[in-house]
């Protein structure tokens, strides 16, 4: 299996986060899923030689309709709202996530508009960050053991990955024990912090040195499990709602 590309390679020049919401989601989880699934092959035919990648990850509420029987190991649920430095930090919020980024600003929209053509008025934009700088992170030689899921728990979901979302007031980049890409914005910074272990990115989201502004929670199936949903074969592996009577 093999993790989608934004997750362990380091942003091109341009990058494009947007998140998504879906006020019926529960009506159109499937459709919506698929949509996001396709979105790697979509961007790949359109960029063409072009360097870029296309990544997308999953909020909680859309992975438990995708997935209503069989969590991913270790619990996947939104963050509640918090409180750092005193001030009050929202809950996590964001049904779909798209993370963009090649040597072409212009190539990174006309990605995202596609993608946004796809959902219609389904879906509302909740967030959007254009970035051109950011802060490379430093890695260690097995960064990966902490950022990936491996097969000892879970052969559908091995090679994916969970990232947390942070959009700071201010510049100064926020520090980090974990892998994590850390982007300028304006006059703001926003970070994506990934980890194999849902715990550890809210362990790590009480602990940053201010309070972020807006937050999400996403997991990163890897590629084969992205083109299971974009098939449906999602619904016929251990992950499907009657699996418990499969034996698996």
């Amino acid at each position: 299996m093999q993790a989608q590309a934004g997750v362990l390679n380091l942003p091109r020049k341009h990058s494009l986060v947007q998140v998504y919401t879906f006020e019926d989601l529960p009506l159109i989880t499937m459709n919506v899923a698929r949509i996001g699934a396709q979105t790697p092959g979509m961007a790949s035919e359109i960029a063409g030689d072009e360097n870029h990648f296309a990544t997308v990850g999953f909020g909680p509420m859309t992975w438990i309709w995708l997935t209503p029987d069989k969590p991913v190991p270790g619990g996947f649920r939104a963050f509640d709202e918090t409180e750092v430095a005193g001030q009050d930090v929202p809950e996590t919020e964001g049904d779909i996530l798209l993370y963009f980024s090649s040597d072409h600003a212009d190539l990174n929209r006309e990605l995202a508009n596609q993608v946004g053509q796809l959902f219609g008025n389904d879906g509302e934009l909740i967030e959007e960050v254009v970035a051109e700088h950011c802060s490379q992170p430093t890695l260690s030689d097995n960064f990966a053991e902490n950022v990936l899921i491996d097969a000892s728990t879970n052969l559908d979901t091995e090679q994916s990955s969970f990232v947390l979302t942070q959009h700071f007031q201010g510049e100064e980049d926020i520090p980090a024990n974990h892998y994590q890409t850390s982007f300028t914005c304006k006059t703001d910074r926003y970070t994506l912090t990934y980890s194999n272990n849902p715990d550890e990115l809210e362990a790590h989201s009480d602990n940053v040195s201010r309070p972020p502004k807006s937050r999400g929670l996403f997991i990163i199936p890897s590629l084969d499990l992205l083109t299971s949903l974009r098939m449906g074969g999602i619904r016929m592996g251990s992950l499907a709602i009657n699996a418990k009577w499969k034996g698996h």
